[in-house]
Order: structure tokens, then C-alpha cells, then sequence
């Protein structure tokens, strides 16, 4: 099967986007253009023979094209892209749409799912629809009559009429039939409409069947409007989509994903350095081992993994440890691509198709389904985010969880349970991380006891809850105690997810107090109650409270001296995913208050 994709037209209603470049060049929320984002996704699903009509700015294109030397790319250009429609452009292509064909217009966006049910759904022509979507008053509707395909237009708003979006699977006789219709209209000087008008005159000789995409996500960009709204969707598609892995045997799945062809570049602790090399060679792949780098990696750390990664002739990063074995590889692939003499922190990200499998091996941070990352820069902590650095994959092996050293085991699984409370009664809270951190709380509630003792199915679960409070922050993103914990780590050399156990309970009070004058939050407040199965905000304090005592983290003696260096130390503008704001005044209380709370313990 080929792909053909009308990437022809000017975009002159995308304003300064499409100034200089074609609309399939804008890039996404990630970095990633449209055209790259069809590129990847098409590719992925097998087809490797791309025919793309080009108009404006065609160089780009091609220039784009180069980065995929395992494809093979035609391109065929409309001179009169100006003052004719696409249905030119396809008939420019005629003697190419000699086969089965997807085609599909250049400025659809689109989750990565869609397109493998679009290729075996078991008609041999489909298209798409999507019946729970109002009718658009400018866009494609579809009109069908049981389930095949009779009429698309923008003018139709019949009630057999659908919501339609231009990405067909076309057999070759139906595509023959729409070829040779359209060359018909071009020859007759029918040369401004759509090429689907050339399709309505003979949809009663040809039967394209209508496949749903209620579940899925496909638009169109046509308007900076539009833009803005499909970037910001899509992005929870991709977080949703996000391939994980449940598994005892981690290298096994990292054998099904990996391209043995190249070296691997693998980013672990030095503990774990001796086992992953033979893991590595049991599986015959070669790999270069990145071990360089502190507990709380430093800005340092990573350049010199991105060095390495650039000399290693790698092309694929696996990441095996905690949340700084991730991070560090996140940024790795983040900074490796920039040129301009590893100006980490000053550079333009941009998307890059590194691929990335995360094998955690702690149960606490979910960075391996979050798209940020977190180094240390001259002892502040430094907040990396970007859409490209969510993981390609996620394998989840319990297994690791069992020689975890208590103190790591403990405050790993704080960071969880934590991160799960904070995210729901974030401000950038929603449904779905709201749902991701109830399920979190959930599984930590019923298998810690047994996790604590050593059960495998409590160990399988308690990771999949760590996966979940990744996925809750990656949305809603932490507050206060998480804002609050960096520099108790760095200061005390505590582990983070000790940091954050400590400043929970503080902040959780102070919240309590403050809803008595804020009806939304008390709402909230008792909403988490309710996830923890607690009557009252008061006995869900203390219930949580209780657990992280049996968690058993050791004393931490804060001095005196420091609460004011640790007041100032406070991100603010990260205080602003509190549900309230908190002063300098009751920072510095509550870090006053976890003092006090170390002495007595």
C-alpha cells in the first residue's frame, strides 16, 4: 500500500505560521511537524512508499523527507497550486495511484491508534466518521446510507450526515474509479472544487464503508485557531497512547522494541551496570553504559551523557533505574540533537525520533510516562519539559523491586503515594488525572502491607500505581510539597520522595485551614477523603500521616538557622498549581512546623 498526501495548498489563513513554510510544517505541541507526525505514524503502521503533491515552499518538504532513508518518497508538484484545489494535485499523480492507497490530506493531525484499525478494518475502502461529533458548519460531512459512503460536503446537514474527516482506505478499483472521475472534471477545466466532488458522482458505482473515530482523535488544521486547540488535544492521545509493558523479564521486551542492527545506549545506575551489560549480551545487542551521573543528576551530569550519546553512533536509549536514571536519559535525548555547543539551557528544543524504552526500577516516580525531567543546575533544581521526552515505552518489571534497599523502597513509594494527593487537588487538576491519582491512592491503599512483606502481586501493583501517579502529574503537575522538598534534599542529602514526605502533612493542614473560606477547595478536600475512604479532611490528615510513619523513613534534624534559606528557596511561580497560594511567611511556618515535628520524632 501507498500513502498519498495533498500537501499542495498555502495555508494563507494560518497568518504568520505559513509565511515561509507550508502548513504541514508547523510543528506540534512536541516539537514534531504535522507532515513528521504522518510520516512517523504511517511508517509505523508498514507502509514505506509515500507520494506527496507539493505546491508552496516544496523544498521543505524534500528537505524533510532525507531524514527517512528506509522510505521511499515521490514527489510531484502542482505548478498551478495558486488557482486550482487539490483535485488537480491527485491528477497530477495519476499514473502513480497504481495500487492500494491511504490517502489523506496534509494538515490532518491524528492519534497514533487510529490508523492500524483504519488498515484492518476488513473492507477493502473506508473512511471516517464519527457520529457523536456535531456537524461542523464549515468542514466535511459525511452522508451515509447502511454504512457506505454516499455524498461528502461541506453543505450537507442532513440527518444521514456525519462528521468526516479525509483519510481514506482506498482498494484499487475504487481508487481507479475516483482517479479516473477526476481526471474527467481536470479535463473539462473543473479545476477549483474538491476532489471529492469528482467522488460523489460515482460513490454509487464504488463502496467506501464508513469506520467510526468516536474513540479516537483526527482534525484538521485550518486556522491558527485551530492550531493552538489540536496541539494542545492531541498531546493526551500520545500520554494515553503511550506503549507499556507489564513483564518479570524486562530484557525480553526490550528485545521486541529494540533495533539490534545499532548499539543501544543505556543510562543505569553503576549497581545495576554489571547485570544490564550481560542482560544486554544474552540478547546480542551491543550497547554503550552511561553510569556518570549523581542520585540528583546534575546539569553536568547530563552534558556528558549528551557527548557520549553524540560519539556512540546510537540510536536508541534505554533508561534502567529510578527516576534520575530516567531523567538524565530524557534530557540526553532532549539535548543531543541541539548544535550549538551543548547550550543545554538556552537552546531551542526540538523534536527529535530518538527512541527511548524506561525500565523503572523503584516505585516512585512514573517518570517513565511524564514528559518532564529533573536535573540540578549550580544546586537549584532546574525543571526540563517538552513534549518529545515521554518515553517511546514503558516496561514495568517488578521483579527489580525486590533487592531495592528499604530505605530507597520506602521513599520511592512516598514520592507515589504523594505525588498521587498533590495531583488531585492541583489546580491544573481534571477528570482524567484526577481518575489516574484515585487509582494510584487506591492500589497503594490495599497492597502496601503486603508489599512491605515482600508479595510479588502486591510488588506487580504497586508499580502499576507508581505508573499512575506519573500519569496524574504529567497532567495536573505537583504543589506545594513537591515546590517545598527540593532543597531539603539537596541541603540534608535526604532522598526526594523523603523530602516530600515531610512537607505533605504540613501543607495538607494548612490547605484544611484555608478551605474553611474557600468552598471549592474544602470541596476538593473532602472529595480526596472520600478516594482515601475517610469520612472527614481532619482523619484523612492523620490517616495518611500514619502511613507514612509505617514507611518508617529515618529523622532528619533541620536547623534552625536554615528555615529562612529554605523559605526563599521556593519556585513561587511553581506554588501556582497550588489550589491556593501560600506566602513566604507560611512557607517558612510550615518548614518551622516540620522542624519541630523532626524533634519530637
Amino acid at each position: 500500500m501507498k500513502a498519498l498526501i495533498f500537501n499542495s495548498g498555502i495555508g494563507a489563513r494560518m497568518g504568520h505560521l505559513t509565511k515561509e513554510a507550508p502548513k504541514c510544517m508547523a510543528e506540534l505541541y512536541n516539537g514534531e511537524t504535522i507532515f513528521e507526525r504522518q510520516i512517523r505514524i504511517l511508517s509505523g503502521c508498514g507502509i514505506t512508499e509515500f507520494i506527496v503533491t507539493t505546491g508552496f515552499c516544496k523544498e521543505q518538504l524534500k528537505e524533510a523527507s532525507q531524514r527517512y532513508s528506509h522510505l521511499n518518497f515521490t514527489f510531484i508538484n502542482n505548478p498551478d497550486y495558486r488557482t486550482t484545489n487539490y483535485i488537480v494535485s491527485m491528477d497530477y499523480a495519476y499514473d502513480m495511484l497504481d495500487d492500494d492507497i491511504l490517502m489523506l490530506h496534509g494538515d490532518l493531525v491524528f492519534n497514533k491508534n487510529l490508523v492500524p484499525k483504519l488498515l484492518s478494518d476488513p473492507h477493502e475502502s473506508v473512511c471516517l466518521f464519527n457520529e457523536n461529533k456535531d456537524l461542523p458548519s464549515k468542514d466535511f460531512k459525511g452522508r451515509f446510507k447502511d454504512n457506505i459512503l454516499k455524498e461528502v460536503s461541506i453543505n450537507i446537514f442532513d440527518s444521514d450526515c456525519y462528521a468526516f474527516q479525509p483519510l481514506y482506505k482506498l482498494g484499487k478499483s475504487a481508487i481507479t474509479a475516483w482517479k479516473n472521475k477526476v481526471r474527467e472534471f481536470v479535463n473539462n477545466g473543473i479545476t477549483t472544487v474538491y476532489a471529492e466532488n469528482a467522488l460523489n458522482e460515482i460513490s454509487d458505482e464504488i463502496s467506501i464503508y464508513g469506520l467510526s473515530y468516536k474513540d479516537d482523535y483526527i482534525d484538521e488544521i485550518d486556522n491558527e485557531q485551530d492550531y493552538i486547540r489540536v496541539s494542545n488535544e492531541i498531546k493526551y492521545f500520545d500520554y494515553r497512547e503511550q506503549t507499556i509493558k507489564e513483564s518479570s523479564d524486562y530484557i525480553s521486551c526490550i528485545k521486541k522494541h529494540i533495533d539490534k542492527k545499532s548499539p543501544s545506549f543505556v543510562v543505569c545506575t553503576r549497581s545495576l551496570k554489571e547485570k544490564a551489560s550481560e542482560d544486554f549480551k544474552s540478547i546480542g545487542v551491543d550497547a554503550v553504559f552511561f553510569s556518570d551521573y549523581s542520585p540528583n543528576p546534575k546539569y553536568e551530569d547530563v552534558k556528558k551523557g549528551a557527548c557520549l550519546f553524540k560519539k556512540s553512533g546510537c540510536k536508541t536509549i534505554v533508561s534502567i533505574g529510578g527516576g534520575s536514571a530516567i531523567d538524565v536519559a530524557k534530557c540526553i535525548k532532549l539535548f543531543a540533537t541541539l548544535d550549538n555547543e551543548y547550550d543545554f539551557l538556552n537552546g531551542k528544543y526540538n523534536y527529535n525520533n530518538i527512541y527511548h524504552i524506561a525500565v523503572p526500577t523503584t516505585c516512585g516516580t512514573g517518570s517513565e510516562s511524564t514528559s518532564f525531567a529533573v536535573i540540578y543546575y549550580n544546586g537549584q533544581k532546574l525543571s526540563i519539559e517538552h513534549g518529545s521526552v515521554l518515553p517511546d515505552v514503558a516496561i514495568l518489571d517488578h521483579s527489580f523491586l525486590a533487592s531495592l534497599p528499604e530505605y530507597q523502597r520506602n521513599s520511592t513509594l512516598s514520592d507515589s503515594l504523594c505525588q498521587a494527593i498533590e495531583s488531585y487537588w492541583a489546580a491544573n487538576a481534571n477528570d482524567e488525572s484526577r481518575h489516574y491519582s484515585a487509582r494510584c491512592i487506591e492500589m497503594i491503599l490495599a497492597n502496601l502491607e503486603s508489599f512491605l512483606c515482600g508479595d510479588i502481586t502486591a510488588s506487580k501493583n504497586i508499580l502499576r500505581a507508581s505508573n499512575y501517579s506519573g500519569k496524574a502529574i504529567n497532567i495536573s503537575k505537583t504543589t506545594a510539597p513537591h515546590a517545598m522538598s527540593y532543597k531539603l534534599t539537596s541541603l540534608y542529602k535526604i532522598a526526594h520522595g523523603h523530602a516530600v514526605a515531610l512537607c505533605l502533612i504540613p501543607c495538607w493542614k494548612l490547605l484544611k485551614e484555608k478551605a474553611k473560606t474557600d468552598k471549592k477547595l474544602e470541596e476538593t478536600l473532602l472529595s480526596l477523603a472520600s478516594v482515601l475512604t475517610k469520612s472527614g479532611i481532619d482523619e484523612s490528615i492523620s490517616y495518611v500521616s500514619d502511613i507514612i510513619k509505617k514507611l518508617n523513613l529515618p529523622a532528619v534534624t533541620i536547623n534552625a538557622d536554615d528555615l529562612n534559606t529554605l523559605a526563599d528557596s521556593v519556585n513561587t511561580s511553581r506554588l501556582n498549581n497550588n489550589p491556593v497560594i501560600f506566602d513566604k511567611s507560611e512557607l517558612y511556618n510550615i518548614y518551622k512546623s516540620i522542624a519541630q515535628d523532626c524533634c519530637d520524632s
